[in-house]
């Protein structure tokens, strides 16, 4: 599952903000990877504005950083892809300027991930795991997607 944490200083996110923003994030790595929605989550996290330090001084003007993890094996295009979609739906909801949101991602061996009880998948094998799962979790995925 990707993981995707939001951490924010010097602005106020509403939850209508935060709901937008997860949606968006969801979509766009399930449209950009071709991974089902219920393989992302979205985490938000406010920092005091005195927490938040660039070049050792204290952050001046608002700004959000996105730390996404993602499974090992994307192209370079997708990661790409999903760098820029995620950065323009951050813009487009939160109305901050592109200078004051940075956007990293990080790979992570699948073999490395454990969620829903289940070692993940590489990138190809998603159905396979899938159907390992137990039938009430099979559901409330499907649900997810839904």
């Amino acid at each position: 599952m990707a993981t995707y944490s939001v951490y924010y200083a010097g602005i106020s996110l509403n939850t209508h903000q935060k709901f937008t923003l997860a949606q968006k994030i969801t979509k766009i790595h399930a449209d950009v990877t071709g991974a089902e929605a219920y393989f992302a989550q979205v985490i938000f996290k406010e920092l005091d504005l005195h927490d938040f330090f660039i070049g050792g001084v204290l952050l001046d003007q608002p700004h959000i950083f996105l730390s996404g993890q993602i499974r090992l094996g994307r192209s370079e295009q997708i990661k790409k892809q999903l760098l820029v979609e995620i950065e323009i739906a951050i813009q487009m909801t939160v109305k901050l300027a592109s200078h004051q949101i940075w956007v990293y991602l990080d790979e992570l061996s699948p073999s490395l991930m454990i969620e829903y009880g289940q070692i993940l998948p590489s990138v190809s094998n998603d159905n396979a795991w899938f159907l390992t799962l137990p039938d009430s979790v099979q559901k409330k995925l499907t649900k997810l997607n839904s």
